[in-house]
């Protein structure tokens, strides 16, 4: 069998994925199990974070949405947030968290700003990816560069 996609074909499924995860439903961000067990799925897929509903930050991937949105919320668990942490409260990064105060800082912020939408994927969710963050790089925080290939 040949599982081989031309060029056009593949443009068009990551662009379709653009859109279904652009465009779908954005769940504003809280700090409780209730929130990822009413709004996140237990799937592998695809999520964008938005600043204030509509500001693209973030892409990203996982084998478990559900469980990586509980990782967000941990600093140790998620580079976003230590990116964000450091980006926005000049946070030393560390292996662990930040301080008390900047880790207040983040889960207030992330609680009154921040937005996610998620589109459950079973195949291909790290092309999706690294197609997103390639054509937004001027306005996410995580690099292509540091992707493993």
């Amino acid at each position: 069998m040949n599982y081989k996609l031309c060029q056009s074909e593949l443009k068009e499924m990551l662009e379709k994925a653009e859109d279904e995860l652009f465009n779908s439903k954005r769940i504003k961000f809280k700090k409780c199990k209730d929130w990822r067990k009413d709004n996140v799925p237990s799937e592998a897929g695809v999520y964008a974070i938005f600043e204030n509903d509509n500001d693209l930050i973030y892409i990203g991937e996982s084998g478990n949405l559900k469980d990586r949105m509980n990782e967000i919320n941990r600093t140790v668990n998620h580079s976003f947030r230590k990116q964000f942490g450091h980006l926005r409260y000049n946070g030393i990064k560390s292996r662990k968290k930040f301080t008390d105060d900047i880790e207040t800082l983040l889960d207030d912020y992330f609680s009154e700003n921040l937005f996610v939408s998620l589109l459950p994927v079973n195949f291909g969710r790290l092309e999706i990816e690294t197609y997103l963050i390639s054509k937004y790089q001027d306005k996410v925080i995580n690099s292509v560069k540091k992707r493993k290939q």
